[in-house]
């Protein structure tokens, strides 16, 4: 069994400073990581949740801005090579092009829009699925 590894220094720090945050503070910086990893002004982040008027764009609930990861920014995997070609990306590098964004969703809108894109054989099946289990 492989030993677990402390956290260095700036990890613990980065957690530290985390835990001190305020509500707004977090807000300013999710959104910061959301549009520096989908390669997206503000301007553009603006106007999906301006057409969107703040709701999922899967699901049309409202959505929670502010909160780590419960608002997605959906794109095209076929569009990033990294996506298409399975090589991965680099630690800290941004996860789409900017140009295949299609819409602002709530978490598990974005995981199920992925599962019917990697699947969409399994659809019927899943359907079909639920609707037998919940008779």
């Amino acid at each position: 069994m492989r030993k677990q590894e402390e956290p260095n220094k700036h990890a613990l720090s980065t957690r530290a400073s985390r835990e001190r945050e305020t509500f707004e503070q977090r807000a300013v910086r999710v959104l910061k990581y959301t549009l520096y990893n989908h390669r997206m002004t503000m301007e553009q982040y603006t106007a999906l949740r301006l057409a969107q008027a703040d709701r999922c764009g899967a699901c049309k609930e409202p959505l929670r801005f502010g909160e780590t990861r419960a608002v997605t920014v959906d794109h095209d995997p076929r569009c990033c090579q990294y996506e298409t070609l399975g090589t991965g990306r680099k630690k800290g590098s941004p996860i789409s092009c900017g140009k295949c964004v299609r819409a602002l969703l709530c978490s598990p809108c974005n995981r199920a829009v992925g599962f019917f894109e990697r699947y969409p054989q399994r659809i019927h099946q899943w359907i079909d699925y639920i609707r037998r289990v919940n008779k």
